[in-house]
């Protein structure tokens, strides 16, 4: 259950537990800065990414860490730690293997993947992310972690999809905004990525301003619980604390569910399934 009123700032309560939590865990110091960088689950994804994320995180390390930023303020190279998340025995995995025995990265690396939500944790203790778009994206949207959305796609196909959509992420669908900014094909390259880097390193306040331009459409992408009303007369469900709460299901559970009923209702009543009638209805021709 979540607070309608406080959603925000109670989920932020839980990320930062769990903030702390591996922080500790992994022997990175609260006021470190952590990249997280999420390179997909396919090979083409991950070579769309890896390249430009290395260097776009090398440039950014070499401009903001001592002893080679020109900043007599600079923390040094040991502050930051990049976070790389792959999927468990997936194709993408074994690119990042292959590429990072080829190319070494910069700085502190720590390695996670979606075993036990180890990715999950990982986010909530980052600072920024680097993520191929999917639904690790929206993943980072829930966990509060700032991300910017890579997309390998070709150019007439970004024309198409913006025509009708606008945005890609599903989050920046809900909003209707460019909370997270997405970068589409050759937008993707290791100069933006170091300076998107920049910008939310020396601005932390962005943090918060994506929070609050996700507030309200984060508990609408949720998986909402209807209000048992057999139980529940009142038009909201009230705690004892006097506040509003929503009721939240396992999106997970809730998924499995729909596909058992309608593998079910296949196998039952799979004759219906192929009725294409519909099929064979005339369309007015354009003049």
């Amino acid at each position: 259950m979540t607070n309608n009123r406080y959603f925000a700032s109670e989920l932020e309560k839980g990320i930062d537990h769990i903030r702390q939590e591996w922080r500790a865990s992994n022997m990175i110091a609260d006021d470190a800065n952590v990249i997280f960088v999420a390179p997909g689950n396919e090979k083409s994804e991950a070579e769309f990414v890896m390249e430009n994320a290395r260097r776009g995180v090398k440039e950014f390390l070499l401009k903001y860490s001592a002893p080679t930023s020109m900043s007599a303020k600079a923390l040094p190279l040991e502050n930051f730690t990049t976070v790389i998340s792959m999927h468990s025995g997936s194709e993408g995995e074994k690119y990042v293997k292959q590429f990072l025995a080829e190319n070494p990265w910069h700085g502190k690396v720590v390695f996670v993947s979606n075993e036990d939500n180890a990715h999950l944790d990982a986010m909530c203790a980052a600072d920024m992310g680097i993520i191929y778009d999917g639904q690790m994206v929206s993943s980072a949207a829930a966990c509060h972690l700032p991300t910017m959305d890579m997309i390998k796609m070709r150019m007439h196909h970004q024309w198409y999809h913006d025509l009708i959509n606008r945005w890609w992420n599903d989050m920046n669908i809900i909003a209707d905004n460019n909370v997270y900014p997405e970068m589409i094909g050759g937008e993707a390259w290791f100069g933006k990525i170091a300076d998107t880097l920049g910008q939310w390193y020396v601005n932390p306040d962005v943090r918060f301003n994506m929070i609050k331009k996700f507030d309200g459409y984060l508990a609408e992408a949720l998986c909402y619980e209807e209000i048992d009303r057999s139980i529940v007369q009142t038009r909201d469900l009230i705690l004892a604390d006097g506040q509003a709460y929503n009721q939240y299901k396992d999106p997970h559970h809730t998924a499995a569910t729909h596909m058992w009923e309608d593998i079910q209702k296949y196998e039952m009543f799979g004759n219906d399934c192929h009725n294409h009638s519909a099929l064979k209805s005339s369309i007015h021709r354009l003049v």
